[in-house]
């Protein structure tokens, strides 16, 4: 027999509403932004960028910072206007139905886990310059090395457990720190070497361009830098509305945060290509740099941060997971049971999604079996994904535009030109990754479209799954293609991630690369012709089933 689960009201008291009763101030909101951008990437990611863009590579970070900004204009607008935890996930279902929302949660869903992985890979590298034995010659984890991956997983997703106003504080300090030392750094390398005590350059590479760069966003680990500054946006109902208001507090968090790492991004692939030597250590170039530089100090504390900098974002991302899951499991998009803020005893009871953090737990322990262990192959996956579900919330915010609340003509024009460049220059960095990051990235929310749409189908056909997992059959849509707005929105979006596939693999051809501009543009012609698509067939759907949205200074209503 399947279980059902009793609906559940938004009055204050109730489980899903409890996300919605705590309120966050703006250091906790940088805490989650800053503390889920800072993390692993300005320390693995500034070489990988050097490697394919040369002196060129800042210009790798400019374009993902800017990029970032014309993004999170657009998701904050919406924010604002819906504040909603879990709103990544809640919003997609409200303009464009269950399908388009399947496809954004599982790349959601996915990219979140695997940072859990990612970030545990990276702390095992940090951890490796004081232990030697946890990668071998080619960088490639050792069975010592995987060991620890594993046990630093467990500790980010053990340290989620602890009371969420612990949990913040704990977060938004580690954050300062996290924030502090590489600045720290850049300072004191960039005043050591205008002294001239810089070491000599002895493989200097020339800047390779524009195109190298911009390929670079997302196979070099820039986006995932990048990524983690929606923290706040995951848990937009959470926020205080007294004194300047929940809006203006969104703002500055999530604005100040892409800001300052975009300065502190260029400003560490300054000081990597002024510094870089042959043989210096990939795994923490700048804890290398200090110490030839004859900063001793510095170099130690690098090395602690290496370990602290990518659990830190780890952490964040674990915590953000848990309530974008809880909104996908509202939906009834996956197991019911997931919604529930299942209890942990700490000398105290504590909601925490504990069944949530167990299952990231085994889909970033499978990612990263299947990768190898290989953290830029987790990061040109994570690049993908996360580009993918940066995509809709402009289509979103299109659709619900007679939905939201009132804004100047001028201000709503604005937005929606923001929207559709940011949907169509998302498709063209995607276009510039190459085959190689696209098609590991689809093939993964392939797998797991497939998992979450299929999975249902299962349930019923087998009672004894049934029992287990509980979750309504939505594939079955698709069947009324014809006449259903909401299959329809997902047929445009999965035929814009095909051809915008087709067209990356058809670049990476002899004869695609003589036509390599024709084909970028042919990819942003096709994302915005999508993009009318999209919002055309969410709006048929929103005739049929209005949306419930939560409204500016209200307690959100149940998803």
């Amino acid at each position: 027999m399947v279980q059902t689960v009793r609906p559940r009201s938004s009055r204050p008291g109730d489980f899903e509403d409890e996300d919605e009763q705590r309120r966050l101030s703006v250091f906790h909101l940088v805490g989650l932004a800053a503390g889920g951008v800072i993390g692993s990437g300005w320390i693995l990611g500034t070489h990988e960028a050097y490697e394919k863009a040369g002196s060129d590579a800042y210009l790798a970070w400019v374009f993902g910072g800017l990029l970032m900004l014309l993004v999170a204009a657009v998701m904050v607008e919406l924010g604002t206007a819906a504040p909603k935890t879990g709103g990544l996930v809640f919003l997609p279902l409200q303009s464009s139905g269950a399908l388009v929302a399947t496809v954004v949660a599982t790349g959601l869903w996915i990219f979140y886990a695997i940072n859990l992985a990612s970030e545990a890979v990276a702390m095992t590298r940090g951890l490796d310059a004081r232990m030697k034995d946890l990668l071998d010659s080619s960088d490639t984890l050792t069975l010592k090395g995987w060991g620890w991956a594993l046990f630093f997983m467990a500790v980010i997703a053990a340290v989620n457990l602890i009371a969420p106003r612990i949990f913040f504080t704990i977060n938004s300090w580690l954050t300062v720190v996290k924030i502090a030392v590489p600045v720290l750094a850049v300072v004191v390398l960039i005043v050591t070497a205008v002294h001239g005590e810089a070491p000599a350059q002895h493989d200097p590479k020339g800047g390779l361009g524009t195109d190298a760069a911009m390929s670079a966003v997302v196979t070099s680990g820039v986006i995932y830098s990048y990524v983690g500054f929606q923290g706040p946006l995951d848990l937009a109902g959470n926020i205080k509305r007294r004194g300047i208001g929940e809006a203006a507090r969104l703002r500055r968090a999530v604005f100040g945060t892409i800001i300052g790492s975009m300065i502190l991004y260029i400003a560490l692939q300054v000081v990597f290509t002024e510094y870089w030597v042959a043989g210096a250590d990939e795994s923490n170039p700048y804890a290398h740099f200090a110490r030839i530089a004859g900063l001793i100090w510095l170099g130690w504390l690098l090395r602690v941060v290496a370990v602290v900098s990518p659990m830190g974002a780890g952490l964040v991302f674990a915590h953000a997971a848990t309530r974008e899951v809880a909104a996908l499991s509202r939906a009834h998009l996956t197991h019911r049971g997931l919604q529930t803020a299942r209890k942990a005893t700490l000398n105290r009871r504590y909601d925490v999604y504990w069944l949530v953090l167990l299952v990231d737990f085994f889909v970033a322990g499978t990612v990263l079996v299947t990768v190898g262990g290989s953290w830029q192959t987790l990061v040109e996956i994570t690049g993908v994904l996360t580009l993918v579900v940066y995509a809709v919330p402009g289509v979103v915010l299109v659709s619900l535009r007679d939905h939201l609340p009132d804004r100047s003509r001028a201000r709503q024009r604005f937005h929606e030109i923001l929207a559709r460049a940011s949907f169509a220059l998302i498709a063209l960095i995607l276009h510039r990754a190459g085959w190689g990051s696209m098609w590991r990235g689809m093939l993964t929310l392939a797998v797991g479209c497939a998992l979450l749409l299929w999975l249902p189908i299962l349930a019923r056909r087998l009672p004894a799954f049934g029992r287990v997992y509980d979750a309504k059959v939505h594939v079955t849509l698709f069947r009324e293609w014809r006449t259903s707005p909401a299959a329809q929105a997902a047929l445009w979006l999965i035929g814009h991630l095909a051809v915008l596939t087709l067209l990356t693999l058809a670049s990476d051809t002899s004869f695609g690369k003589d036509y390599a501009v024709h084909l970028g543009v042919l990819a942003v012609v096709t994302a915005l012709v999508s993009f009318e698509g999209l919002v055309n067939a969410s709006r048929r759907h929103m005739a049929q089933v209005p949306p419930m949205l939560p409204k500016p200074g209200a307690i959100a209503a149940s998803g």
